[in-house]
C-alpha cells in the first residue's frame, strides 16, 4: 500500500510542477527561470518529505568545512551514484545557484525535472556526440556560468551502479574553468547506488540513508596539473568518505 501512496504523491508533485513550469513558460522563459530559483529547495525538501514519510528515507546533509567558508560561486564536485545525486545536492546547497552536466536523455520525459534542465540551461552532454561537440558544450556552460551559477559536474562521467567511486576524470572540469576560473568544492555522496530510482524505495521497508557530505575547498587551478592534481586528491577524499560510510552501514 505504500508504494502506492508514494509513486501517486511523487507523481502528483513532479506533474503539478511541471504543469506550472509549462504555464509560466508560455508566457515567457525568464518568468519561469526566476520561479524555478525561488523554488527549487523546497521543492527538494517535499520530494525528501514523502519519501522518508513512504520510503524509509533520512536525508542526511554533513560539512567539514564551515557554512560560511563555502564560496558563493564556485564548482561543484561529486561522485555519482544515482538521478537523485541531483535533487540532493540542490537540497544540500540551499544558498546556491546550481546548474549540472547531465546526460541529454534527461532533457525530455521527466516531468519537472526536463523543465527544470532546459529553462535554467543546464549543460546536456549527448554521450554520442564527437569529443568537439562535447568540449563545445562544455565551454559555453563554462562562459555561461559566468553570470552566478555555480557548475556541478561529476567527473566519473557515468553513475557507480555499486557505489564504488571510480576514477575522476578532468576534461569537463578544465573545460570549464578554462571559461571561469573557480574554487573546486568536492562533496561526498552516498545512498544512490541502493535507490537509484524513487519507487525503488518502497521494496525495502527498513530506514535508509541518502547522505551528502562537503569534504574539502580547493583554491581555483591554474594550470592543467593543477586540475589533476585537485581531482585526485578530491577522489581520494570522497572515496575515503564513501568507504567509511560504507562500512558502517554493513
Amino acid at each position: 500500500m505504500n508504494s502506492i501512496f508514494f509513486v501517486a504523491a511523487v507523481s502528483g508533485l513532479l506533474y503539478t510542477w511541471d504543469l506550472q513550469l509549462k504555464v509560466l513558460t508560455a508566457f515567457r522563459y525568464s518568468t519561469a527561470r526566476k520561479y524555478i530559483k525561488n523554488n527549487i529547495w523546497n521543492w527538494t525538501r517535499e520530494l525528501f518529505a514523502v519519501a522518508r514519510l513512504y520510503g524509509g528515507l533520512n536525508v542526511e546533509i554533513a560539512s567539514d568545512v564551515p557554512e560560511e567558508d563555502v564560496p558563493q560561486q564556485c564548482l561543484l564536485i561529486a561522485n555519482h551514484q544515482s538521478l537523485v545525486d541531483i535533487a540532493v545536492l540542490l537540497f544540500a546547497f540551499p544558498h546556491h545557484s546550481l546548474r549540472f552536466v547531465a546526460k541529454k536523455e534527461l532533457e525530455h520525459w521527466y516531468p519537472a525535472v526536463s523543465h527544470v534542465l532546459r529553462a535554467q540551461k543546464h549543460a546536456m552532454i549527448d554521450r554520442r556526440a564527437n569529443y568537439s561537440s562535447t568540449m563545445h558544450r562544455l565551454g559555453v556552460f563554462g562562459r555561461n556560468s559566468k553570470s552566478g551559477y555555480c557548475p556541478v559536474v561529476f567527473p566519473e562521467g557515468t553513475r557507480s551502479r555499486d557505489g564504488q567511486v571510480k576514477t575522476f576524470s578532468a576534461g569537463a572540469v578544465r573545460r570549464v574553468l578554462e571559461y571561469n576560473p573557480l574554487p573546486i568544492v568536492a562533496v561526498a555522496v552516498d545512498g544512490g547506488y541502493k535507490v537509484s530510482h524513487f519507487t525503488s524505495l518502497v521494496r525495502d521497508t527498513r530506514e535508509k540513508a541518502y547522505r551528502a557530505r562537503i569534504m574539502q575547498i580547493y583554491p581555483a587551478p591554474q594550470t592543467k596539473q593543477e586540475v589533476a592534481a585537485t581531482l585526485k586528491s578530491a577522489q581520494q577524499t570522497i572515496t575515503s568518505q564513501i568507504n567509511s560510510w560504507q562500512h558502517m552501514d554493513a
